[in-house]
């Protein structure tokens, strides 16, 4: 493994596997042995898709807790590193399910119904009924998986391509609703859009990871799948790996051993190709193309390599079968990790959805609470006559009701110096003051070029009710530092304006800043 040296974050991947009990070779070559190649260069999630299971089974789950267990084993005797990945089980991680939850108040039945799966698999298995809304919405389900991480890729074969594009256009959706906005100006003279901004998206769409996905017959010819009863498992034993190969299948050819074959169609040369070492595959080919060598001879040497490849893997299984308490813990503290990681993409959704667990965005009815003459705090007209004034003594005054009056009580806030106040973590915050310009839905404000985490807008409007916009850092560092630099020693002369019943920030020679969702947002300063 080489070492990364950078000090940029990897890219994050995340990935799952239903358990159906133990793993066998197409679900290796197919998924789990690139797994183990991707550990190295990303930061990887892989999970046990324990929830998905129950969506066709959960009329006996009985075999369920057992084959969570074997696949666990399959995971890491394959090559899976909990140094490296992070391996858990699915409900281990209650995000998913209230992700899925969410997602699903927004999310068109249509989408789910029209996902070419859906009622291709109630056909193939008619034997259960499948009139379930957990079959229906488990498309959705995988996109709650998937979105809870803010994977940057999701690794699938060519032929599952089509599966990511829901989580895509579920996630595009989720943006629209609720992510911060920006103004895109029209153009031929049309006028300007509201659009979600993609340096803020709070569900980034992710992207295919393309993966080998070789192909790999069953005993039969087939897919291997084990409903077929022609799969080889990877911790089959030597002698059964040997008996299966001789009564897989060679595509009906050679009707007898004088007759030349061609093992590029042959089920058991896809074996040869992936497990045979180049010597061996070239023999087997020359010798099947001249009927120099016989099929039993040729499906003996596919099993040895089979075995040779499976040997460590098999062995590593032994030795976690003997001490399972080892897989247990590997899962539950991969169940911790992954449930870190998630709540951090949950905080931000619960906030966005209303669904936050503290009291930000409550405004309370002033008339309950208040005698009947006294009006709203943010009402300024009792020092109406302020108006006119300089507006270092405006900004002095204002600053002083805002502190006193309209900052939620119990917020820990020290001031430093004129405008500037300081939080718990000794993140600046300044407050700067502007009252509208006459005739206009806009404020000018003009500031010192310096740097502050927390900006905090206090736009005095003609009806001397004040809009206090509280907008952190990351929404503005970019444009307000190209502005530092520009302005030098003089001051940043910027605006806040309403567009199409939306406010936005514009900063010098920059894009315009949706800042609408930040009004009286102060949870941010005692975060």
């Amino acid at each position: 493994m080489t070492e990364n040296t950078s000090n940029t974050p990897r890219r994050r991947v995340l990935s799952g596997m239903r358990p159906t009990g133990r793993l066998h070779l197409g679900n290796y070559m197919g998924a789990l042995y690139n797994w183990v190649k991707l550990q190295h260069e990303y930061e990887c999630y892989f999970f046990i898709a324990d929830y998905h299971a129950l969506t066709t089974d959960y009329a006996d789950p009985s075999q369920l807790k057992q084959n969570i267990f074997e696949i666990a084993l399959d995971f890491l005797s394959a090559g899976l590193d909990p140094k490296l990945c992070t391996i858990f089980v699915q409900s281990h991680v209650p995000q998913h399910a209230e992700l899925h939850l969410l997602l699903s108040m927004i999310t068109p039945v249509s989408w789910l119904e029209r996902v070419p799966t859906y009622k291709d698999q109630q056909e193939q298995l008619r034997e259960k009924d499948l009139a379930t809304y957990g079959f229906l919405g488990y498309p959705l389900l995988q996109s709650a998986d998937i979105l809870v991480y803010q994977p940057d890729f999701v690794p699938v074969g060519q032929d599952q391509v089509a599966h990511v594009e829901l989580t895509r256009e579920v996630a595009r959706r989720f943006n629209h609703f609720y992510s911060p906005k920006r103004i895109v100006p029209g153009g031929n003279g049309s006028s300007a859009a509201v659009e979600p901004d993609p340096n803020y998206l709070l569900l980034p769409e992710p992207e295919v990871l393309l993966t080998p996905s070789p192909k790999l017959p069953g005993t039969d010819g087939r897919k291997m799948s084990k409903s077929y009863g022609n799969s080889i498992l990877l911790s089959e034993l030597d002698g059964d790996v040997h008996v299966k190969l001789q009564g897989m299948s060679n595509g009906g050819q050679r009707p007898t051993q004088h007759d030349p074959g061609d093992p590029d169609i042959c089920p058991v040369g896809d074996m040869h190709r992936l497990f045979s070492e180049p010597i061996v595959l070239e023999h087997i080919t020359t010798g099947c193309r001249t009927a120099t060598i016989r099929c039993d001879e040729c499906k003996f040497a596919a099993a040895n390599s089979i075995n040779r490849h499976l040997h460590p893997i098999r062995q590593r299984r032994q030795e976690l079968e003997e001490n399972p308490d080892k897989v247990w813990e590997v899962l539950d503290q991969g169940a911790v990790r992954a449930a870190a990681r998630a709540e951090q993409t949950m905080v931000a959704l619960r906030a966005a959805t209303g669904l936050s667990r503290d009291r930000s965005g409550v405004r309370m009815d002033r008339s309950a609470t208040r005698p009947e003459d006294q009006k709203d705090i943010r009402d300024l007209a009792d020092f109406k006559d302020w108006w006119g004034l300089a507006p270092a003594l405006l900004s002095r005054n204002l600053r002083e009701v805002w502190r006193k009056n309209i900052v939620p009580v119990g917020t820990a806030l020290k001031q430093d110096t004129e405008g500037v106040w300081l939080t718990l973590n000794n993140r600046r915050v300044f407050v700067a003051v502007a009252t509208q310009n006459a005739g206009e839905e806009s404020w000018a404000f003009s500031v010192k070029p310096k740097s502050y985490e927390i900006l905090v807008l206090l736009c005095w409007q003609e009806d001397l009710q004040i809009r206090d916009f509280v907008i952190p850092q990351k929404l503005y560092v970019a444009p307000w530092t190209s502005a530092k630099k520009a302005a030098g020693k003089n001051n940043i002369n910027f605006e806040v304006a309403r567009v199409e019943g939306r406010y936005v920030l514009q900063l010098p020679d920059s894009a315009a800043i949706d800042i609408t969702d930040t009004e009286a947002e102060y949870d941010i300063i005692g975060n």
